[in-house]
């Protein structure tokens, strides 16, 4: 699973990612406070009298630069709204041209979870300065004058050109489809696996896992026997580090045996010290064919399970829920960015051959 990144957010950009109200709201109650609530604490104090009557000339001052904040974001939420709405064609009309602009918080900077085989420094860290928001889609179509709407709907409906024909689901297992999945479904993937092998099995929960993906239950103790840890990385080779966090993990734990599962390779270094630990691990051409060797019906419920819904948009590491895909500004690569922004702040970077 993806790492936590320390967060850091002013309260500045909280404002710009909140509704308008809210700035008007803050400037409304910082005009109280200085007008009238401090100058009421500090008249009889001889040290903040004087400071407190200072302040209650200016309150205006204060107070409308929070005004000025929730002017702004009005005036961006409204913009936006507008940009929206000009997408949709009515019929009678032309369909205006809509705003091809990359999503306007592409300052939010990736200070959340890393998906696995991702670039390394997928967003320089800094700030989440503003709400998701949807791009759309350039064009403008003219459209010739109307007489009779529904007549005008059937010929656009067959003069429109086909947006090209969706990609098929896989049929069945191939090392580019474990190389597809997400790293979410790719966990949930690994433990179907070992349920269908009969091996009672169960994964973690979303959050800190501890450096535990999956926990196997080999025998009737109740205890696990063995912990399985999960990274879908792509292509990417894991080196060693991650194999001796698995082995610390194991000493803490008290357990003597690990799986490391992983849609790429594994460097030698890696190797080396998991074969000296009780370590197996299970690259993705491995995995391939432990799967391949499932009876034909367990592969095709495996592969239902694997490609059902969205596979390859990863999850949200804190909320659970698909995540969107947000463009990068000044040279820098796109993230994905949560939905439930700027209730949950996670990112994660985009793999390379995404």
């Amino acid at each position: 699973m993806a790492r936590k990144r320390k967060q850091n957010v002013s309260f500045l950009d909280t404002l710009m990612g909140a509704p308008w109200q809210v700035s008007v709201v803050v400037g409304i109650g910082v005009f109280i406070g200085l007008k009238w609530i401090l100058p009421y604490i500090g008249a009889g104090n001889m040290f903040i009298k004087p400071i407190a009557q200072a302040l209650s000339g200016m309150a205006w001052l204060f107070s409308g630069f929070f005004f000025l904040i929730g002017a702004l974001v009005f005036v961006k939420t409204t913009a936006s709204i507008r940009k929206q709405a000009s997408g949709k064609f009515m019929v009678g009309g032309t369909a205006p041209a809509s705003s091809s602009q990359p999503p306007s918080w592409a300052k939010y900077a990736a200070n959340g979870r890393t998906e696995p085989g991702i670039d390394e420094n997928p967003v320089k860290r800094g700030h989440l300065r503003e709400p998701l928001e949807d791009s759309a889609v350039v064009g403008s179509v003219e459209r010739p004058a109307i007489i009779d709407p529904l007549s005008e709907i059937k010929s656009l409906h067959h003069r429109r050109e086909p947006l090209g024909v969706p990609p098929e689901d896989p049929s069945e297992w191939s090392i580019d489809l474990i190389r597809e999945i997400e790293w979410k479904r790719f966990e949930d993937v690994c433990q179907k696996f070992y349920e269908t092998r009969g091996i009672r099995s169960e994964t973690t929960a979303l959050g800190a896992d501890g450096g535990i993906d999956i926990r196997l239950y080999q025998d009737s103790s109740g205890q696990a026997t063995s912990i399985v840890q999960c990274k879908s990385w792509g292509e990417r080779i894991v080196g060693v580090k991650p194999v001796r966090e698995l082995l610390g993990v194991m000493t803490h734990e008290r357990i003597g045996k690990a799986f490391f599962m992983t849609s790429g390779q594994f460097s030698s270094d890696a190797k080396e010290v998991a074969k000296s630990n009780c370590i197996t691990l299970i690259d993705g051409e491995m995995l391939l064919m432990m799967i391949k060797r499932l009876p034909e019906a367990d592969q095709r419920s495996l592969l239902s399970f694997a490609i059902e819904g969205d596979y390859k948009t990863p999850t949200c590491p804190a909320c659970g829920i698909k995540m969107k895909r947000i463009s990068g500004k000044a040279g820098r690569p796109d993230f994905w960015g949560c939905h439930n922004y700027p209730r949950c702040r996670q990112t994660l970077g985009v793999r390379r051959n995404a």
